[in-house]
């Protein structure tokens, strides 16, 4: 028989992309219904490295769909990237009885996962990048919302090329993918 899951925590990483809001809202809203206790990690792993924690219910994600970036802000954290910091991370994960991390982020917030996952703590990824940059995806949270914006955006650029008769530049993100670009 399975042990059931009491406590998970959740935390958005590195950049941040459209979407990310109503990933924090679902995973707070499923492990409420199936009675699991949640914890919002504020700032990504910086967060979870520095206690910077909030208890999620419903109220907490209610409001938040229509709102760009992230309620549980974000942030890039150096320290992860060491041992130590790695090692620091599992045990507050210990500490708080955290049975679960949801990372919702892109590939540096994988990397971080994937070492907490080689020091035992159970980690579940959800990916959110708008640069759909990530092995074994098809599509990521924020991509499409990227795409649709560059495009309206050219759009308008195009216009007022026309009327100016000059050619514009147009640079998009997207780290050291093209994909944004491309379609």
């Amino acid at each position: 028989m399975e042990k059931k899951i009491k406590k998970i925590a959740v935390l958005t990483s590195g950049g941040d992309a459209p979407g990310m809001n109503a990933a924090i809202r679902a995973v707070v809203r499923t492990a409420l219904h199936h009675g699991i206790e949640v914890i919002g990690i504020k700032r990504g792993y910086d967060g979870l490295l520095n206690a910077d924690f909030i208890e999620m219910n419903a109220l907490s994600v209610s409001e938040i769909l229509h709102k760009g970036g992230t309620m549980l802000l974000t942030a890039r954290c150096e320290e992860m990237k060491t041992k130590e910091g790695q090692k620091r991370c599992y045990e507050i994960c210990n500490v708080l009885g955290i049975e679960v991390l949801v990372v919702i982020g892109g590939d540096g917030s994988y990397q971080g996962a994937s070492e907490l996952s080689e020091l035992g703590v159970k980690v579940m990824c959800i990916p959110a990048t708008i640069d759909l940059d990530l092995p074994c995806t098809d599509y990521t949270i924020g991509f499409d919302t990227a795409v649709t914006t560059a495009m309206d955006a050219i759009g308008k650029i195009r216009d007022t090329s026309s009327s100016h008769e000059r050619c514009s530049i147009v640079e998009v993100m997207g780290r050291n993918a093209g994909h944004i670009a491309l379609w």
